[in-house]
């Protein structure tokens, strides 16, 4: 865990890798994790795992906006069971419960919400289903432990992407700074989207291929080139086109 938190990652991976981790650590069945933004007051670029599209879907546009915990959770600067917010009771006889949570099987919650200064930098959300009892004590100090290394590995993600903002795309030329990694057309394709500044879904679009083809061809692009993610990547080969 805490070497997934010191690799050099953009802030949406980093996302994703530890809610691979955490599932398995707190032996929780469900996670998403979103960044607030004040400006739309809404929470946008979410991660997720085990939750349906649709039912996702639905949260941006409807239930994050009748979401009774979430807003207060993000006042707490420390992990926090979702019943010190709201009793359990109390939530389930609410529509954001019945209407959104229970459909994918969410049922006990934690949060941790990470902040610099003012900024929200993004969010852990954890969630076992109701075959599962509640999280406990350990739980959450567990989280606890685990929340001001994300938060610090969010900050320096934030730092790194903004020293990357406007890479230079690669050369209309041979390119010769990811030349002898043996790319193939397609992963010099997705690696000048990249290095452009694009994320997933704009370079699925830009090259006509699915999202889960982009995320293919970035892991191999990344194992080829021997960086640790999207953020090594642009900043190592930024620097070089």
């Amino acid at each position: 865990m805490l070497t997934d938190l010191t690799h050099p990652r953009d802030r949406r991976e980093l996302r994703e890798v530890i809610g691979v981790r955490l599932l398995d650590l707190l032996r929780a069945d469900h996670f998403a994790s979103y960044v607030w933004n004040p400006d739309n007051r809404a929470y946008e670029d979410g991660v997720s795992l085990n939750m349906s599209p649709d039912n996702l879907s639905a949260y941006v546009a409807h239930f994050q906006f009748r979401d009774p915990i979430t807003a207060r959770l993000r006042q707490r600067a420390r992990a926090t069971h979702v019943n010190e917010i709201l009793p359990q009771a109390e939530l389930e006889r609410t529509e954001f419960f019945n209407d959104f949570l229970i459909r994918d099987g969410l049922c006990h919650g934690m949060n941790f919400h990470a902040h610099d200064g003012a900024a929200h930098l993004g969010d852990i959300r954890i969630w076992r289903g109701r075959h599962r009892s509640s999280f406990d004590r350990r739980d959450v100090e567990l989280l606890g432990l685990i929340g001001p290394a994300f938060c610090n590995a969010l900050k320096t993600a934030r730092r790194l992407e903004s020293l990357t903002a406007t890479p230079a795309p690669l050369p209309a030329g041979p390119g010769e700074a990811l030349d002898g990694f043996g790319l193939t057309p397609r992963e010099r394709s997705v690696a000048t989207e990249l290095l452009g500044g694009k994320r997933d879904n704009d370079i699925a679009l830009a090259l006509g291929i699915g999202p889960a083809t982009v995320r293919s061809h970035l892991g191999q692009l990344f194992a080829k080139t021997g960086t640790a993610g999207r953020a090594a990547f642009i900043a190592r080969f930024a620097r070089l086109n």
